[in-house]
């Protein structure tokens, strides 16, 4: 009890000894608070939603927000340059933020790839455009789901039900039909397996992944299984599903018109990148250095090989089934009218020439009708069949998912819903 009196008395004196604080300070402080409040005001850009609307593009919806045709045309190359954004669905939202001074100048530009993976442009103090990538921490881990076909059900409706999202749904269906018949073939009590890697936010938002794995045993059809298939370029052309010894595992015998993907513009509707106004476009861009090898996506004989003032360079070639495959803007055209010509078959070179605003390859399919179909909903493969150093990096790939498989077998195995015959067992990822 004293020494807790002598502590309180201690107080008192200190307290009585400190000196009243000064009225003009007190000002000045109140004054630097509000200063500095009018500048982060000030300084910090007016935000408005650009919501994508139905056959919008990028173009489109930034002019709708209030962006020009230049600050369009800009923020889109540069996001070329950056991040893939694909095809945009309708009710995207990104966020674009004025100058408060200049209101028709944009200043920030927001991309939200997912719940933790946000892209940002910012405007510099020179008036540059800087990129930045904010990505927060993910969980990754190995899931093995097994399961048995039910009566009433199939795999692609098994498969949703278990929560494996869509369109990794759609992937493995994809590449277990090249080596089963699922309409003729499949039975009651036919068993799969799919191994897939999973990124998670905050362990249970799901936001990607890849299926590794997937086989199908039944009593109808042998034991089959798919292999992926990565380089180290994540947009390589070749990465894809395969045998163990190399057998692409896709129907169409379509190839891809490019060794690297890298879209910059989709099919449809769009803000001419040249001209600023809307326009049908008829295929898909891919960006590619000048000089970049282009193939033929598939055999078939050249029908148009020649020059426009629109498509400069440009190659068509019509296919066994009559529909004809369009390459543009090519910086060299390495086959003639009339030519035969083999898929994968090298036959130009990417360019810029004609209307075009940077070395890119216009890509394009005119089915038999004459109608133009967005190449996107058309399975395509580099190769039918890898070999040499691509087949032996498979296999070095087919032991490594193995061995995740034998990891994961010995995981606990946990039900997943009542209705369905399946587990599910996964292991942490540590890469």
């Amino acid at each position: 009890m004293l020494v807790a009196f002598l502590f309180s008395c201690k107080q008192e004196e200190i307290a009585e000894k400190q000196p009243e604080p000064d009225p003009k300070a007190q000002l000045a402080e109140i004054q630097r608070r509000i200063d500095s409040l009018e500048n982060f005001i000030s300084t910090y850009p007016i935000l408005k939603p650009a919501i994508v609307e139905p056959n919008f593009g990028l173009f489109q919806t930034l002019q709708k927000v209030g962006l020009d045709h230049k600050q369009s045309l800009k923020i889109g190359n540069i996001l070329a340059d950056t991040v893939e954004i694909g095809t945009l669905k309708a009710g995207q939202v990104f966020w674009v933020g004025f100058d408060p001074i200049d209101t028709s100048k944009a200043v920030l530009f927001r991309y939200a790839e997912n719940l933790a993976t946000l892209h940002f442009l910012m405007m510099d103090s020179r008036g540059e455009w800087v990129y930045k990538i904010v990505e927060k921490p993910m969980s990754i881990r190995y899931a093995m789901y097994e399961g048995i076909l039910q009566e009433g059900s199939n795999l692609y409706n098994t498969l949703r039900d278990i929560g494996i999202p869509q369109n990794m749904v759609g992937v493995v269906a994809g590449v277990l039909e090249c080596k089963v018949n699922f309409r003729t073939d499949a039975r009651v009590g036919d068993r799969f397996k799919i191994l897939l890697k999973e990124k998670r936010f905050q362990d249970s938002v799901w936001i990607g992944g890849n299926v590794l794995y997937a086989s199908y045993d039944g009593s109808r059809v042998k034991h089959s299984e798919a292999f992926l298939y990565q380089e180290a370029d994540p947009k390589s052309s070749f990465n894809a599903h395969y045998t163990e010894d190399g057998e692409a595992l896709i129907h169409s015998g379509l190839r891809y018109p490019l060794d690297r993907l890298h879209i910059t513009s989709s099919y449809g509707y769009r803000i001419h990148p040249v001209t600023g106004s809307r326009a049908f476009h008829s295929g898909v861009d891919y960006r590619g250095a000048v000089g970049t090898p282009v193939y033929a996506v598939a055999d078939g004989i050249v029908v148009q090989s020649s020059f426009s003032n629109d498509n400069g360079n440009f190659i068509a070639i019509k296919h066994s089934d009559n529909s004809q495959s369009w390459y543009l803007h090519l910086s060299q055209r390495g086959v003639g009218n009339g030519q035969r010509v083999r898929g994968r078959q090298i036959i130009g070179k990417v360019g810029n020439t004609g209307r075009s605003s940077g070395p890119h390859l216009h890509f394009s399919i005119k089915q038999p009708n004459g109608s133009w179909m967005n190449p996107l909903l058309k399975k395509m493969i580099a190769t039918p069949k890898l070999e040499g150093a691509k087949l032996s990096a498979l296999k070095e790939q087919v032991k490594a998912i193995r061995n995740i498989l034998i990891k994961t077998e010995v995981a606990e195995s946990k039900s997943i819903v009542d209705s369905v015959q399946a587990t599910v067992k996964w292991v942490e990822a540590l890469d």
